[in-house]
């Protein structure tokens, strides 16, 4: 019987050679929101139904590999049923597996070779996360995928700029965040391609960790249903620091159905956390909220988390990320205005600037500071033809919700001169592959309640709506300095912060 082993090795051999990846490694964050004296990251894969072992063995610059704890969750969803808007579907059956690879060394490289059966899948050489007083640069940008050749383009650029980590400012795809649609739109672009290209994207998962933030086609258009088993997917392919509030009526809310409970098995710990958490990264405190699906990001407990959330921190910039902007010029989703209300605490507790995506566009504003007059005001939409504009997929429609107050701002501040602004500055960086949103909200100020008073001031700075683009940060602990750039890789926007 000694041949056996050799046998057995022969059938595992075959069996790896036949498995098929239907999604390459890609990194995603660790559990640990702040960083220590070691950094955690995940790498996830895709495959088609195998019996196959994988292994994942990783090594910090310099340091002998170690073995991955590996965990491998298998999913199969029935396809909806055909319909004219719908084109009937195979049934999605896939297997991912999400490899731990904690005690990696800040600032360092680290490499990580996939394999199954003796056959390498992948090698990869990433870093892990930077400490405070490491240049750094991270790369922003929303509204992303929707199966348009514009994104391509877009996640080509990003690579040229070689960040080392990304935040996709929501609706990471589209048109209602379905597992299927990932498959369709999403992984060919940032995944599953050889080499950056103009016409096919660019490989930047591989060695870019993605910070996910929800949008509302992320967690709000498509709903878990039995004709939807498969949507909320960025729970499944997405991970987050697990520091948050935790689920309540602000995170998204799930059906109490087999579909719920089904959900909850598959997604983990990534449902809440993927709603709200914070991370460090370089000199960047970073603060992620849901603010545009059926959870409620103005919360009250949500307030108070973020309040403390910003005031523990002592890193030398402060950032908050959302989808849905509270302050921005474009008609297009000018009512999603909720959020608004926890400009105070931002103000108080030394948050520097405020990226959103939803709106198709870039825009910056003036450094400002805004009071609340009080609570939201519920009011229908202005224009019928303009409310349809604003959710062209769709989407549910949602009275727009208005939030007055006093905006303080700030005229003195340069963006190439006078660098020390008094009050936040917000950035609106959703053009990342949707269709751009054009035109701005003035000719519509006098039909919102008291005629716009005290809901609109002139504090933007810059708009553009010519092509898509991104934004690009780069900080050291005395120096914040943003370039947005567009799809030519052409410099369209640039302002700096100094301590």
């Amino acid at each position: 019987m000694a041949f056996l082993p050799s046998l057995l090795l022969g059938v595992i051999a075959a069996v790896a050679a036949e498995t098929t990846l239907l999604v390459q490694p890609y990194v995603q964050p660790g559990p640990q929101g702040t960083l220590g004296a070691t950094d955690e990251v995940k790498v996830i894969w895709i495959a088609e139904p195998t019996t196959a072992t994988f292994t994942l063995e990783y090594a910090p610059k310099g340091l002998p590999p170690a073995a991955a704890k590996i965990a491998r969750t298998e999913f199969e969803f029935t396809p909806p049923p055909a319909k004219a808007l719908t084109p009937a579907e195979k049934p999605q059956q896939y297997v991912r597996f999400v490899a731990s690879l904690p005690g990696l060394t800040p600032n360092a490289e680290y490499t990580y070779v996939l394999r199954a059966g003796g056959k390498v899948f992948a090698e990869r050489t990433a870093r892990a996360r930077k400490t405070p007083d490491q240049p750094t640069r991270l790369l922003l940008v929303g509204d992303l995928a929707d199966g348009k050749t514009g994104q391509n383009t877009i996640a080509y650029r990003i690579a040229q700029e070689k960040p080392d980590a990304l935040v996709a400012l929501g609706d990471i795809v589209y048109p209602s965040g379905r597992s299927f649609h990932y498959f369709k739109h999403y992984w060919p672009t940032y995944v599953n391609v050889a080499a950056a290209s103009e016409k096919t994207g660019a490989p930047l998962m591989a060695t870019i960790p993605f910070y996910a933030v929800l949008g509302n086609h992320d967690a709000l258009v498509g709903k878990l249903s039995p004709t939807l088993p498969d949507a909320f997917a960025a729970y499944y392919f997405f991970t987050a620091p697990l520091n948050g509030p935790g689920e309540g009526a602000w995170t998204t809310q799930l059906p109490k159905s087999e579909e719920g409970a089904k959900f909850r098995r598959l997604a983990g710990a990534t449902y809440p956390a993927l709603d709200f958490y914070s991370f460090d990264y370089g000199p960047a405190h970073v603060v992620v909220l849901s603010n545009a699906s059926t959870g409620k990001g103005d919360d009250p407990k949500v307030a108070a988390w973020v309040e403390q959330d910003l005031k523990a921190s002592r890193q030398p910039w402060k950032i908050v990320c959302l989808h849905a902007p509270p302050f921005q010029v474009t008609t297009s989703h000018y009512g999603d205005q909720r959020s608004r209300k926890l400009a105070p605490i931002f103000e108080a507790q030394g948050v520097d600037v405020v990226f959103a995506g939803h709106v198709h566009n870039y825009q910056r504003s003036k450094p400002f500071k805004f009071s609340p007059h009080g609570t939201i005001v519920a009011a229908k939409p202005e224009d019928p033809k303009e409310a349809a504009k604003a959710e062209p997929s769709g989407a549910p429609k949602i009275p727009p919700s208005y939030v007055n107050g006093a905006f303080t701002i700030d005229d003195v501040y340069d963006a190439t001169g006078q660098t020390r602004p008094k009050g936040v500055i917000y950035i609106v960086a959703g053009g990342g592959g949707a269709k751009l949103y054009t035109g701005t909200v003035d000719k519509n100020l006098g039909k919102l309640p008291n005629g716009g008073k005290d809901n609109y001031a002139p504090f933007n700075a810059k708009l553009y709506d010519t092509q898509h683009s991104f934004a690009v940060l780069d900080l050291t602990a005395k120096r914040f300095e943003l370039r947005a750039v567009n799809a030519k890789g052409e410099e369209i926007d640039r302002f700096a912060i100094e301590k």
